[in-house]
C-alpha cells in the first residue's frame, strides 16, 4: 500500500474516539455541530484514503502486539462485564447478570491461563472485505451521525414537552454512536480474536444503551433482551477463543485457512453463531425488532452499518471454512429460513419501520445463507447483498424518520399523498424502495447472482427456499410503493420543516444508492473479484460478464433520469375527483353514495395478518431455525471425537 496503513488504521480507530469524548463535555448546540460534522466528514476522508491506499496494493497484516494493549482490552472487558451486572441488578434482570458473570470469568481465565502461551505473528490484516465494510462504516455510519443532529433536536424538544424536567441527553447519545463507529473500525481490522472479542462487546454494550436511551419501561426491556441474547454470542465467542487457544491458535485470519478441519468445527460453528446472533437471525430476531423503540438514527446505524453488519462480516469472513460440511448447512439453513419466514411476516407489518427491520432480518438472512454455501460465487452476492442492503435500507430509515416527524406518523396507510405532502422526501423513499426489489439495481442483481451460485451447488432446498422468499419480498415493497405514488387531493407541503442536516444526509444516501448501482461492474472488478480470487486461490471468476453488468448500469442512470419528473411542480389545474357520485369535500374525498349516506373514499392494502402475522409465523420460523442449531453443533460437538459429515 502508498500510504501506511498503521497510520490510517490508528487514525479511523482514534477519531471516533476523541468526537466521543469531546462530545461528551460539549453541552452547546453549535459545538455540538461542529464535531459531528468535522469528525464525521474526517472519518469518510480517512475512510476513502484508506480505500485508495488498498486498490494499489496487496492484502496486508501487521503487528502491533504489546502486553499493554492486552490489559488495556481486558479492563475493558472486565468493565463491560461490571456494568451489564451493575444494570441487571438495577432492573431485576438475573439472566442478563448470570450471563456477565460467566463471560466475565471465561475471558479471565483465558486470559491469564491460556493466552500467555498463544504467539500471535499479525494482529492487524487487512483485505478487500475489510475495505468494503470501513467504506460502510465510515461514510454511511458517520453520516447517520450528522443526520441526528437535526433529528434529535426535534427528539429531545418533543421530549420535554411530554416532561419539563427531561435533562438533554444527546451529549451521552451522540458520545455512543461515534463510540460505537470506533469499535466496528475495530472489529473490521483486527485479526487477533482476544482483540476483536474486546470490540465485539463494545458494539453489544453500546447497543444496550442506545435502545434503552429513552429510559420508558419498554426502551428498557427490550435493551435488555438485545443484552442477553448477544451475550449468548458473547459467550459462545469466549469458549472459541478458549478452545482456538489451547490448539495454540488465536488469528481469525489462520482459522480460515485451516477450513472446518477436526478439533477447529466447534470453534468456527461458535464464532458463526455469535455472528448470527449479532446478525438477529432466527430464533434472535426479537432483540433488532426491539430495536425500533430507540430513535431513528439509533435504528438506521444499528441496522445499515453496524451492529447487524458486525455480525455478516464475521459469518462471511468464515465462508471458506463453512459449505458442504455440518456446520456450512447449518448456517445456510438457517439464514434461508430467516429470509422466507422474516419476509412473509413482513407482509402483514403496517408500520414502515417494522416493515424495514422484517426485511433487514430477511436480507441478513440471505447474506448468511450466501456465506453458509461457502462458494466464492455465492460470497461474490453475499457482499453486494451487504453492500447494496446498507445504503438503501440506511436511506429508507433516515426518510421515515423524517416522515413520521413532519406527518406525526410512521404507519404507511397514514402515507397518502406523501408525493404532494413531501415531495422530494418522497422520491428519495421510492428510490430506496425501488433499489431493495427492482431490476436492474443491485439489490436484485445480487440475488440472482445467489440463484445462480445455488443452482451449482445443486442446493434444492436452499433454492426453493430463496424462490419463494424473494416472491413474497416483492409484495411488501409494491404495497408500499404503491401507497405512496397515489395522488389524491391538494394538501399542503410540510416539508419546509425538514433540517438541513437531515437533508445532506438522506442526499449522501441517495448519491450512494445510484453511485453504487452504476459503479456495481467496476466495484466487482477491482474490490470483490481480487479479494475472492486471494481467499479462494481462483482466476477468471465471472458470476455475472461485466459487459452484462455495464449494461445495467446505464439502465439504471435511466431509470434515475426518469424520476426528474417529480422534481418540478405541474402547472396545469387540479381536477376533483370522480368519487362515482355527489361530491361533498374534495379533500377529505367524502361524497354521497346511491342511499345519499355520506361516505368517505379510501385506499388501504391488504395486509393479510390472517396468514403472515407474527403470532402465527414466529414459532414455525424458531423451531425450524433451533432445530437446525442444534443439528449444527451435535455435529460439531461430535467432530472432536473423530466423527465427521
Amino acid at each position: 500500500m502508498i500510504i501506511e496503513p498503521v497510520l490510517i488504521i490508528g487514525l479511523l480507530l482514534l477519531m471516533p474516539l476523541l468526537a466521543a469524548g469531546l462530545l461528551l463535555v460539549i453541552r452547546g448546540n453549535g459545538g455540538r455541530k461542529v464535531v459531528v460534522v468535522g469528525f464525521g466528514v474526517l472519518i469518510m476522508l480517512g475512510t476513502i484514503l484508506l480505500a485508495v491506499g488498498y486498490l494499489v496494493g496487496d492484502p496486508w497484516q501487521g503487528s502491533f502486539h504489546y502486553p499493554l494493549i492486552d490489559y488495556c482490552l481486558l479492563a475493558i472487558d472486565v468493565v463491560i462485564g461490571l456494568y451489564i451486572l451493575a444494570k441487571s441488578i438495577k432492573y431485576k434482570k438475573l439472566l442478563a447478570g448470570a450471563l456477565a458473570v460467566a463471560q466475565m470469568a471465561g475471558i479471565l481465565a483465558f486470559e491469564f491461563l491460556i493466552a500467555p502461551g498463544v504467539s500471535i505473528a499479525s494482529d492487524l490484516y487487512i483485505d478487500g472485505l475489510s475495505v468494503i465494510m470501513a467504506l460502510i462504516i465510515g461514510i454511511i455510519g458517520s453520516g447517520i451521525c450528522i443526520y441526528a443532529l437535526g433529528y434529535m433536536k426535534d427528539h429531545e424538544c418533543h421530549a420535554r414537552e411530554d416532561d419539563p424536567t427531561c435533562k438533554d441527553r444527546r451529549p451521552i447519545f451522540f458520545a455512543l454512536m461515534f463510540l460505537f463507529l470506533a469499535a466496528m473500525f475495530a472489529i473490521v481490522f483486527f485479526n487477533n480474536l482476544a482483540w476483536l472479542f474486546c470490540a465485539w462487546e463494545i458494539t453489544t454494550v453500546c447497543s444496550f444503551a442506545l435502545i434503552g436511551y429513552t429510559r420508558t419501561d419498554e426502551a428498557i426491556a427490550n435493551s435488555f433482551r438485545q443484552i442477553v441474547m448477544n451475550q449468548l454470542g458473547g459467550l459462545a465467542f469466549v469458549i472459541a477463543l478458549i478452545l482456538l487457544g489451547l490448539q495454540g491458535i488465536l488469528e481469525l485470519d489462520v482459522v480460515i485457512s485451516h477450513g472446518n478441519l477436526g478439533l477447529l468445527g466447534l470453534p468456527i460453528i461458535l464464532l458463526a453463531f455469535a455472528g448470527m446472533t449479532k446478525a438477529a437471525q432466527v430464533p434472535f430476531q426479537s432483540w433488532l425488532l426491539g430495536a425500533m423503540v430507540a430513535p431513528t438514527p439509533t435504528s438506521a446505524l444499528l441496522h445499515s452499518s453496524t451492529m447487524v453488519k458486525a455480525g455478516v462480516f464475521m459469518v462471511i469472513k468464515l465462508a471458506p471454512a463453512l459449505g458442504w460440511n455440518a456446520n456450512g448447512i447449518a448456517v445456510m439453513l438457517i439464514g434461508g429460513f430467516t429470509f422466507l419466514f422474516c419476509s412473509a411476516i413482513a407482509i402483514s407489518q403496517p408500520n414502515a419501520k417494522r416493515v424495514l427491520a422484517y426485511s433487514t432480518v430477511a436480507n441478513l438472512g440471505l447474506i448468511v445463507a450466501c456465506a453458509g454455501v461457502g462458494t466464492p460465487e455465492a460470497v461474490w452476492a453475499a457482499i453486494f447483498l451487504l453492500i447494496f442492503h446498507a445504503v438503501a435500507k440506511s436511506l429508507l430509515f433516515l426518510c421515515v424518520g423524517t416522515a413520521e416527524h413532519n406527518i406525526g406518523s410512521r404507519d404507511i396507510e397514514e402515507m397518502d399523498n406523501l408525493f404532494i405532502r413531501m415531495p422530494k422526501l418522497a422520491m428519495l423513499m421510492a428510490l430506496g424502495i425501488l433499489t431493495m426489489f427492482i431490476a436492474p439495481f443491485g439489490m436484485l442483481i445480487s440475488k440472482w447472482a445467489t440463484i445462480v451460485s445455488l443452482v451449482e451447488t445443486g442446493n434444492a432446498v436452499l433454492l426453493i427456499i430463496l424462490a419463494f422468499g424473494s416472491a413474497v419480498t416483492f409484495m411488501f415493497w409494491a404495497k408500499w410503493l404503491g401507497k405512496m405514488l397515489a395522488v389524491a387531493g391538494s394538501q399542503s407541503n410540510v416539508e419546509t420543516a425538514v433540517h438541513r442536516s437531515e437533508w445532506s444526509t438522506i442526499g449522501l444516501m441517495a448519491v450512494l444508492v445510484i453511485g453504487l448501482s452504476v459503479g456495481f461492474p467496476f466495484v466487482s472488478e477491482m474490490v470483490v473479484v481480487p479479494y475472492l480470487a486471494c481467499i479462494w486461490n481462483v482466476t477468471g471468476l465471472d458470476v455475472i460478464s461485466f459487459d452484462n453488468l455495464l449494461i445495467m448500469a446505464i439502465i439504471v442512470l435511466a431509470v434515475v433520469l426518469s424520476f426528474l419528473v417529480f422534481v418540478w411542480r405541474s402547472k396545469k389545474r387540479t381536477a376533483p375527483i370522480y368519487l362515482s357520485g355527489v361530491g361533498l369535500d374534495f379533500e377529505e374525498r367524502t361524497y354521497l353514495n346511491s342511499l345519499s349516506q355520506e361516505t368517505k373514499a379510501s385506499q388501504r392494502n391488504w395486509y393479510m395478518d390472517g396468514w403472515f402475522s407474527e403470532q402465527s409465523m414466529t414459532p414455525l420460523a424458531n423451531t425450524c431455525c433451533i432445530a437446525v442449531l442444534v443439528f449444527g453443533m451435535t455435529l460439531s460437538l461430535l467432530s472432536l471425537g473423530g466423527w465427521s459429515l
